[in-house]
């Protein structure tokens, strides 16, 4: 990591993008978390940054044990100090193709706007397939086009009715999930076409 997110990590709750566009997101991410069979005991964010969708999601889940994940020191700073009463949880630092949680370990797994900055798909895609539960789900959104392995021209896959990139949706398969629903997320100017995705392990 460049630092830029440790840089921005004291001001980024500020950004208008907060409310226009990832606080709408994470409310579409977390409609798709509570299709899990049961309650969620566990809940993993990956790329938590200042742990704003975790923050609603302890109000959704409250019974729920939250973990949240950044490679950012200072997010992950950020998002401590942020945590109200009962929205705590813990957070790690880590990479996200190198999660240090057993196998099977989360019922929810979500990943908000943060798979763009992965090197590659594949190998983050395998840990979160590895830490999520025999019968939890992945609540993933992705922008797509923005990632040097996601170029916008590359050829799209349809899933009940979502154009998905090619370049996501295939490592997504091949890494042993399966997709359960998709939505497309263009409500914000400002960004790309989001596309969110309910993945379950096959």
């Amino acid at each position: 990591m460049d630092g830029r997110f440790d840089a921005w990590a004291p001001d980024y709750e500020a950004s208008a993008l907060q409310d226009v566009f990832y606080t709408r997101l994470h409310r579409r991410v977390l409609a798709f978390a509570s299709g899990a069979p049961d309650a969620p005991r566990r809940i993993l964010d990956v790329g938590c940054g200042t742990g704003r969708l975790l923050r609603t999601a302890a109000a959704a889940f409250p019974d729920a044990h939250l973990v949240g994940v950044d490679l950012s020191a200072g997010m992950l700073e950020q998002a401590q100090a942020m945590a109200g009463p009962g929205e705590g949880g813990v957070f790690v630092r880590a990479d996200s193709a190198a999660l240090p949680f057993a196998d099977g370990a989360f019922g929810v797994v979500t990943c908000t706007a943060c798979s763009h900055h992965w090197q590659e798909p594949t190998a983050a895609l395998a840990e979160l397939r590895r830490i999520t539960a025999a019968d939890g789900l992945l609540a993933l959104a992705h922008l797509q086009g923005v990632a040097p392995w996601d170029p916008p021209d590359v050829r799209q896959i349809r899933r009940r009715g979502v154009r998905i990139s090619s370049a996501l949706a295939v490592p997504l398969l091949d890494s042993g999930f399966r997709i359960a629903d998709a939505a497309l997320f263009a409500e914000c100017p400002l960004m790309p076409a989001t596309v969110v995705l309910c993945a379950r392990r096959r």
